[in-house]
């Protein structure tokens, strides 16, 4: 009895010995690459990764409850994803760290491109599959410079550096970019530049034997090109609300494109979709735009899936980096709200702002948000705080005012203006889709896709 007893304390010992090693681990010893588990069905032939930037399940409710079943709803399995970076950036993740861990399978600080915070390059899931012969993109709302796209095709220390960023996506031999972000291609000397050289990259691009396209009809008539890039405008692509459906082509107009350019490669393509305006709307409180965005998101989700049930091979990954805004669908003492009501706005909150920067007379003020909202019956007080909005400096100092005028009546708050700490929800599809259910880290997405290619999450050098 004694010598069990004196075995089950050394047992304890050990377990606890165990427990603190893990516990009190160097957080690099902790973060290092598991062994990636054994997949023993076919691999896919074709992967889409698509983010919803700022995209929690929130974000998704409010959509579905106000456009009705989503694509997405229709996935095969699904399950919650974490999204913490590096404990030195707190808990709450930007879209670099985000981005970094769902490309490379790596946690580092907010604002890092693939990288470690000491400067060591992260080997992305794009370039395992380039290196395997796939055929890649990088298609979103936002600059292709932007920290989602980036994390897939550069490695630097910092997402401000875009224009280094687009210098990268020359060397990454990426066969189809689709974005804005313009300004970063362009030689200082034109209109609208943010380079402080003459490069003009969107020439140098052509010389690698690129199609260069910046409108909705040439993007359509280039789908025999061998290699695209099609910078749509000088910033960030306008939300759906606001978009010149003429001129400026969907999320669902460019990935079908990128779709038909892609597949014709023998060996199979990866391609990243990024429904990056969710999360702008998000930032400004703008329910009415984040479910037009995330509407047109799901749009280009189906692209996908019709692909995927003809072709079959085909992996189908929806998820998101990081939850945004704090929303919520009910607000204050009272649970009822009126989703449906933001199907009756038509134009994004800078769109309002800049057509109530036009006249800010009461009457004027009425007119805009009963031509553009649908709302008759403002109160003085709500044109009262328009007005002092309409002369703040503060970009949420001037929107708050008019996206308050519309959330109020549909019943929907917001706790922040930034990000929030949120678990995400994450949908898949077809072979290899059991790799993604259940609750997850970030970092397993891009270790499970490493794996379905071939390849253990590893650094570049």
């Amino acid at each position: 009895m004694k010598n069990n007893r004196q075995k089950l304390l050394s047992i304890s010992m050990i377990t606890l010995f165990v427990l603190a090693l893990t516990i009190f681990a160097p957080q690099s010893e902790l973060l290092a690459p598991a062994e990636a588990s054994v997949y023993t069905g076919n691999p896919p032939k074709y992967i889409f990764l698509f983010i919803g930037d700022g995209m929690g399940a929130s974000q998704v409710t409010l959509t579905r409850l106000c456009q009705g079943d989503l694509t997405m709803d229709s996935f095969t399995l699904g399950g919650t994803m974490s999204t913490h970076p590096l404990p030195s950036s707190g808990p709450i993740t930007d879209s670099a760290a985000a981005g970094t861990a769902l490309a490379a399978g790596f946690k580092t600080d907010n604002g890092i491109i693939s990288q470690s915070p000491e400067g060591e390059d992260y080997y992305t899931v794009l370039e395992n599959a380039r290196d395997g012969g796939k055929s890649t993109g990088l298609v979103t709302t936002t600059r292709i410079t932007h920290a989602t796209p980036a994390v897939f095709a550069s490695h630097i220390d910092d997402r401000d550096k875009e224009n280094e960023i687009a210098e990268q996506y020359l060397e990454a031999e990426v066969n189809v970019l689709l974005g804005g972000g313009l300004r970063h291609f362009i030689p200082e000397s034109q209109s609208g530049s943010k380079r402080k050289d003459d490069r003009d990259l969107t020439q140098e691009f052509q010389n690698k034997g690129y199609t260069y396209v910046n409108n909705r009809s040439s993007l359509l008539q280039s789908q025999e090109a061998s290699k695209l890039l099609g910078l749509f405008t000088k910033s960030d692509m306008n939300y759906e609300l606001d978009r010149d459906t003429a001129n400026e082509p969907s999320l669902a107009e460019m990935t079908k494109v990128a779709i038909n350019i892609l597949s014709r490669n023998p060996k199979g393509f990866f391609l990243m979709v990024e429904g990056g305006r969710i999360d702008h709307a998000s930032h400004a409180n703008d329910a009415a735009s984040v479910v037009a965005d995330t509407k047109a998101f799901d749009e280009a989700i189906a692209m996908a899936l019709d692909f995927a049930q003809e072709k079959g091979e085909t992996l189908v990954i929806v998820t998101a980096d990081h939850k945004t805004g704090g929303l919520s669908i009910g607000r204050g003492n009272t649970q009822w709200c009126k989703p449906e009501l933001l199907n009756n706005v038509k134009a994004s909150a800078g769109r309002l702002v800049t057509l109530l920067k036009q006249d800010t007379s009461p009457l004027a003020i009425r007119q805009v948000f009963q031509d553009y909202a649908g709302i008759t019956d403002l109160t003085e007080e709500e044109i009262a705080g328009i007005q002092t909005g309409l002369a703040a400096s503060e970009e949420n100092d001037i929107t708050d005012p008019v996206v308050e005028v519309i959330n109020s009546r549909a019943n929907i708050g917001w706790t922040t203006h930034e990000h929030d700490g949120t678990a995400v929800p994450i949908f898949a599809y077809g072979p290899g889709a059991e790799l993604f259910g259940g609750f997850i880290d970030n970092t397993d997405v891009a270790k499970a896709i490493h794996e379905l290619l071939g390849q253990q999450v590893s650094a570049l050098k």
